[in-house]
């Protein structure tokens, strides 16, 4: 088999727009007399005659802004300083949450390093992000950097929610065994009411029986 040997079906054949009054769509080609929508470039899906649309009144979802967490952008001379004034030691691992520390920055602040002057030593350090010619830099020297994922905390809506939310699973899993207790509870008060019946019960017999020997014994005696 070869191509040209292929046979097709004809295929139903697209109506040709705008090719002359006497092919059935000429001169407007469909599109009417005049107006906006007979123009090009006109973009009018969604329109609502002013009013403001459905896709604008809906609520936004899915996307978290960057500018709503503390970003620390800081320098390798920052790093050649706090060699210098011993406070970080050649060759050392220095992680992430003591550079938070010693940049004074918030806790939970996105960290990321960029170049400025050349490292004097060595050394092994964690930040969120990095640019490429501090990479080559800590290679040139010898150190190493790893880059941890940044992870956000929730932020104080979505902590309190969580914490409704487990306040009512608590609740929930203490039902059952208040509902436990309260039966118990019941239980014991209904065998209280029993025995003390049967106990007035008894009184009662004996009361009685004490009061027949008595009627007894008066008869006799007489």
């Amino acid at each position: 088999m070869k191509l040209n040997e292929i046979k097709i079906n004809k295929l139903k054949v697209k109506k040709r727009i705008g090719r002359g009054i006497g092919s059935g769509k000429g001169k407007t080609a469909g599109r009417g007399m005049k107006g906006q929508k007979s123009r090009s470039g006109v973009s009018i899906n969604g329109f609502e005659g002013g009013q403001m649309p459905l896709h604008m009144r809906m609520p936004k979802h899915g996307f978290k802004s960057k500018k709503k967490y503390n970003k620390v952008i800081l320098k390798t001379d920052f790093i050649n300083y706090l060699i210098e004034k011993k406070v970080i030691k050649d060759k050392s691992s220095v992680k992430l949450e003591q550079i938070i520390d010693f940049s004074n920055s918030k806790k939970n602040s996105f960290v990321k390093l960029l170049m400025g002057k050349k490292l004097t030593n060595p050394i092994n350090l964690e930040t969120n992000a990095a640019s490429k010619s501090v990479l080559d830099e800590f290679k040139r020297v010898g150190g190493e950097i790893k880059i941890i994922s940044f992870k956000k905390k929730y932020p104080l809506n979505e902590k309190i929610k969580e914490n409704k939310k487990n306040d009512e699973k608590k609740i929930t899993s203490t039902k059952p065994e208040k509902e436990k207790v309260i039966k118990e509870e019941k239980k014991e008060t209904k065998t209280k009411v029993v025995t003390k019946k049967k106990e007035s019960k008894v009184a009662k017999k004996k009361e009685s029986k004490v009061a027949k020997k008595k009627s007894i014994k008066t008869l006799k005696s007489k």
